[in-house]
């Protein structure tokens, strides 16, 4: 009788996985709907690195926001209370808005925080860029951390809809970051890093 196979080693196996280095190429672009400036969605057809081939792969193209943890002198933390239509309820969740055409993302978080609370700061730190869906595109969101902001005057955001401001301490943000009261994950995601930095 034959002996069976000896077991394979992770390492033999992983000899054999695909090479993931290759890029998807797009051979053809159409527009499907153009909601420009906010939104483009497209589909793609696209060859593959082993050559096979994707038709009508989604991807929507979403102009890029910033968005920003603003902390007050006295520890505070302003979030804007709003309806969101893709929810379908009031949502909490920190100042943030659309890059506008020529405007860099820390000029946009600036005006963002003193449009949507009033406030300014002299002590910004770049949290990071990040992608919102890895497949389809949506957009990128800048991370920004405000220290030491100020309240100069009333909000005057200029969006569709009322809008509320509420002020959390950080105990408050956290709890709220595990109490799943944060639904909108840039948010979420600014207020994780916002809290590793400022303990």
């Amino acid at each position: 009788m034959d002996a069976p196979d000896a077991p394979k080693s992770p390492e033999s196996e992983a000899k054999k996985a695909p090479d993931l280095g290759g890029v998807w190429q797009v051979l053809e672009r159409r527009i499907v709907a153009d909601r420009s400036p906010f939104a483009v969605i497209w589909d793609e057809d696209l060859l593959l690195p082993d050559g096979s081939t994707i038709t009508n792969f989604i991807r929507v193209d979403i102009v890029p926001f910033a968005i920003v943890f603003a902390q007050l002198e006295d520890g505070r933390v302003p979030f804007v209370r709003q309806y969101r239509q893709a929810i379908g309820r009031v949502s909490l969740e920190l100042p943030a808005g659309h890059i506008e055409k020529g405007e860099e993302p820390l000029g946009c978080a600036k005006r963002e925080l003193l449009e949507e609370a009033g406030a300014v700061s002299d002590d910004w730190q770049f949290l990071g860029r990040y992608v919102l869906e890895a497949n389809r595109g949506c957009g990128n969101a800048h991370l920004f951390l405000a220290r030491h902001a100020r309240l100069v005057a009333a909000p005057n955001p200029g969006d569709v809809g009322d809008m509320a401001l509420d002020f959390l301490t950080l105990d408050e943000v956290r709890a709220r970051l595990f109490d799943g009261s944060f639904e909108i994950a840039p948010s979420a995601m600014t207020a994780s890093l916002a809290l590793h930095l400022l303990g």
